[in-house]
């Protein structure tokens, strides 16, 4: 009888609470809405410009170098893309090339001797004749005209394949002094259009605008005895009948004479020597930029041959002097 009364009271209790829970009287004043935060109004933000690259401000330019065998001089790469890493260069003979690091990108100066009859057009021809030997597939577009060092010349678009890579690139050509000079350019990739297009045709035209000839080599004769004007026993021969002009002469041999390179002479006369002949002859010493030691010519006032420029120099024009 007492455990009946335990398990029904708990039940008996639970069902008072839950009906005393429906009759709880609702609360006398309602609860007011609230508006929803909204934040004010600040700046509207600027967007920051799309960043826009721009090949052409890749490309870096080097220190003139001049190819005196070629009769020409140029501005070549020091780079050409966003990596700025430089391009080798190489200067064989009337040649110049350079490539870059990954070597997909290819240039070639040179200035070649050409017949007295050719003029740019057999230029032209001459080297597109050569290029299928080296390229496969060879192709090019019709020749444009082009001006370039203060000349007129012609240029086209070449195609094909080289070292079993796509290549696509161009050729300028003018014609000055009777040579022919050549700039080539490549791109040779797996993808050479858009290199080409996007790097290469950049490059080529900064070195194309870059060029520059050099007064007419075969007006300077270079001497092939490695001793004329070096000793005073070969000295350069530069006499007159009449000694007073004997210093302007050899000062006037002294400014068309050039460095290697075409520098620019300095020179400073020395005291008469006799030679071994007892001779008198007049040391002058020269030196121009990129000499390390100053050397010394020789001259003879006495009796006269045609000048010529000392081995290792160059003239700027042929030397101003005449048999008296």
């Amino acid at each position: 009888m007492t455990a009946k009364s335990t398990v029904r009271f708990p039940l008996l209790l639970l069902t008072t609470l839950l009906l005393a829970s429906c009759n709880f009287p609702a609360p006398e004043l309602a609860r007011p809405e609230q508006p929803l935060y909204v934040p004010p109004l600040g700046p509207t933000a600027t967007p920051l410009p799309t960043f826009t690259p721009n090949p052409a401000a890749w490309i870096g330019l080097g220190a003139e170098q001049i190819v005196p065998s070629g009769g020409y001089a140029f501005v070549p790469l020091a780079a050409i893309d966003e990596s700025m890493m430089p391009l080798s260069l190489e200067i064989n003979g009337t040649q110049a090339t350079q490539v870059n690091a990954k070597e997909t990108l290819f240039f070639s100066l040179a200035n070649e001797p050409s017949g007295e009859s050719a003029d740019v057009s057999a230029c032209l021809q001459e080297i597109l004749n050569r290029l299928p030997a080296d390229i496969a597939n060879f192709s090019c577009s019709a020749p444009q005209p082009i001006s370039a060092a203060g000349l007129e010349g012609l240029q086209t678009d070449i195609s094909g394949s080289l070292f079993g890579e796509p290549m696509l690139g161009s050729l300028a050509v003018l014609h000055p002094d009777g040579r022919c000079f050549s700039l080539v350019g490549m791109a040779v990739t797996a993808e050479a259009s858009t290199l080409w297009q996007s790097t290469g045709k950049l490059a080529f035209d900064a070195l194309l605008n870059h060029v520059r000839f050099l007064p007419n080599l075969a007006a300077c004769q270079v001497a092939t005895d490695p001793t004329y004007g070096f000793s005073p026993e070969n000295p350069i021969r530069l006499g007159s009948l009449n000694l007073y002009d004997g210093i302007a002469r050899m000062e006037a041999y002294l400014n068309t004479l050039r460095g290697p390179n075409f520098e620019e002479i300095i020179y400073s006369r020395q005291n008469p020597i006799y030679n071994k002949a007892e001779q008198i002859v007049d040391p002058y010493e020269i030196t121009y930029a990129g000499l390390s030691e100053p050397l010394t010519l020789y001259f003879d006032l006495y009796t006269y041959e045609s000048p010529m420029a000392p081995a290792g120099f160059t003239c700027e024009a042929a030397f101003p002097l005449q048999q008296p």
